[in-house]
């Protein structure tokens, strides 16, 4: 199955949990029993520490969830300790990779020049980038969201029109993460038309169309159903509740329902 679209050409709705620096054993085998042996009618997939990706891999090789990355490396190869290539990604059997976190933007210094060329690594080497973007608290309140989004596509997504692959785009309001506080349903909808829009002025109909626009930030049981009512939210990038096997199920199946 395509990560990004179903057979039939539309969106098909894709649910990513990402475990950040948490986990261990224990979660990745809960985790696993949760997810093993159910049918979704949506594309799964976990992003947990490097460490597991292997294991996990492993345990799900007659699962259809699929595991991601929570970063790539920009370099290909060469004396860069601690980073890990998209080609090594991709041979270990990653099917995607976030990029431009707005955690690794703030604590790493990740911009949108280095995010564009993770993004057209990722594309070389048969990954989906996942690129992440998003608008702090100060932009919020100063009514530049629009403007920083823009951007953050505009440099972010640069020249891949050159690459060939599917491309997806995870708004996650910087002010929303972690703080138990979701962004308004409708508020999150209209940034996320506004995203496809950007998508379709600067590749075409048909790039906008066929690309997902996932939301993050405090996603819950709670709020899921809601937000994945909007037509274009095409799925959810979840972190703190991904962390109960449970609830992320949970969300996984009110996805189903929409």
């Amino acid at each position: 199955m395509n990560a990004i679209t179903n057979p039939s050409g539309g969106r098909r709705s894709l649910i990513i949990a990402n475990w950040k620096l948490n986990g261990g054993i224990d979660l990745m085998c809960t985790s696993i029993a949760t997810l093993v042996g159910k049918e979704f009618d949506t594309d799964i997939a976990v992003c947990p520490p490097y460490i597991y990706i292997r294991d996990m891999l492993s345990l799900l090789h007659h699962s259809e969830v699929q595991i991601g990355s929570q970063n790539v490396s920009k370099f290909e190869s060469g004396a860069y300790t601690g980073e890990t290539s998209a080609e090594m990604l991709k041979k270990v059997g990653c099917s995607l990779c976030l990029i431009g976190h707005s955690e690794r933007r703030q604590m790493f210094r990740e911009n949108n020049i280095s995010c564009n060329i993770k993004v057209k690594n990722a594309l070389i080497h048969g990954l989906v980038p996942v690129l992440c973007i998003g608008e702090n608290a100060e932009e919020k309140e100063a009514g530049i969201t629009k403007d920083i989004i823009f951007r953050q596509i505009d440099e972010g997504l640069k020249e891949i029109q050159d690459y060939e692959g599917d491309v997806c785009i995870a708004y996650e309001p910087v002010w929303a993460i972690g703080s138990g506080k979701s962004a308004d349903p409708e508020l999150a909808q209209e940034v996320h038309q506004f995203i496809r829009k950007c998508l379709k002025e600067k590749y075409g109909a048909g790039f906008a169309q066929k690309n997902r626009i996932l939301y993050g930030g405090s996603v819950s049981r709670k709020n899921a159903c809601e937000l994945l009512e909007k037509p274009d939210i095409d799925g959810l990038l979840v972190g703190g509740a991904s962390l109960d096997p449970e609830h992320f199920l949970q969300i996984c199946t009110q996805c189903e329902l929409n």
